[in-house]
């Protein structure tokens, strides 16, 4: 999956061209940042996605997190993003729960993150028309 095998901390793959997405991540950096949390944001918008086998059109369609070299998407990746938080420890919990995890991973991937990437082509063919 990936050829980096010397990756200590969780990475966060995130859409940073997304403006609902990156206020969100942002609060995270902030959080993490102040606590010297070992987690990297990375915006797939500035990064070469290649050496994590992936694209930006999967990874934009909804959050990517790597951690010990094991990739989650969508809410597991916020599972595990909250787990690496004190303050979100309980959403973690609760995302965790039997029954909650597939409800929630359904109604993030069909409606939200649907939404989101919705958003992210219609800003991409806005921009490729403006050039």
């Amino acid at each position: 999956m990936m050829s980096d095998h010397n990756i200590p901390y969780t990475i966060v793959l995130f859409n940073g061209d997304c403006k609902i997405c990156s206020k969100e991540i942002c609060v995270y950096q902030t959080y993490g940042a102040g606590r010297e949390l070992p987690i990297d944001f990375k915006d797939i918008n500035a990064i070469d996605l290649a050496p994590f086998g992936l694209t930006r059109n999967e990874t934009a369609r909804q959050l990517h997190v790597i951690k010990n070299y094991e990739l989650f998407k969508g809410v597991k990746a916020f599972v595990v993003l909250w787990n690496e938080m004190p303050r979100y420890r309980f959403l973690a919990k609760i995302f965790s729960l039997p029954g909650v995890t597939d409800v929630a991973q359904f109604f993030y991937y069909h409606i939200i993150a649907r939404y989101l990437y919705a958003r992210d082509i219609k800003r991409l063919k806005n921009q490729r028309s403006i050039l």
